[in-house]
């Protein structure tokens, strides 16, 4: 009677070293391609973040203009003409609120970084608040405003107003991010034209 011999078959060591290493490659391409769409994730993030930051500086400036009046007096007392082409860009913007009071916008530079600064009066006391976020530097800011004279003033002598179109104000406005997550330099440009909403006939 003859029986049936039983074999034992498994891995043999060669097949174990092969599956692990392709495991290992398996496993650090999945491992890299999570790290790499983490850091895309993130820096992606960032830059919305630091475009957000942008707007809302943009947006404060366009929430004064519209509620105030352009302070064409300012301009003239400075010597500053309105008219295109403009000798130089315009950097330091000169509101009137619906109190009198006096509201300006400027760019200036503190500890080697730009921001835009809003004027603040307090008591008749003069400040400059920064509304620029830590991550930016304004690298540039122009503002174009038009008519180049007050449309609501009747000079003497006159025969009609200087110009009956509404004042607006071209905001032009170039920001860099220095956030540390961004390895490369990251340049916004923005641009918005406001409509002031005063009407004093």
């Amino acid at each position: 009677m003859f029986g049936t011999v039983k074999t034992n078959k498994g891995f043999t060591l060669i097949e174990m070293v092969v599956a692990l290493g392709i495991f290992a490659v398996a496993t650090t391409y999945c491992v890299s391609i999570f790290v790499q769409s983490n850091q895309t994730q993130k820096r992606t993030a960032n830059i919305y973040r630091v475009l957000s930051d942008t707007r809302y500086t943009m947006e404060v400036m366009a929430r004064e203009i519209r509620l105030d009046r352009i302070d064409y007096q300012y301009y003239q007392d400075q010597g500053i003409s309105l008219e295109f082409p403009l000798a130089e860009n315009l950097t330091t913007l000169a509101l009137t609120n619906p109190s009198g009071e006096s509201v300006m916008f400027r760019r200036t530079v503190i500890d080697d970084r730009a921001v835009i600064q809003m004027q603040v009066i307090v008591d008749d006391v003069e400040t400059w608040q920064d509304i620029t976020p830590e991550d930016l530097s304004i690298e540039k800011l122009a503002f174009y405003i038009t008519p180049d004279v007050d449309p609501f003033v009747w000079h003497e002598g006159a025969t009609a107003y200087g110009s009956n179109e509404q004042p607006k104000v071209t905001i032009v406005l170039q920001a860099k991010s220095l956030h540390p997550d961004l390895t490369t330099e990251k340049i916004f440009n923005l641009q918005t034209t406001v409509s002031t909403r005063t009407y004093t006939r």
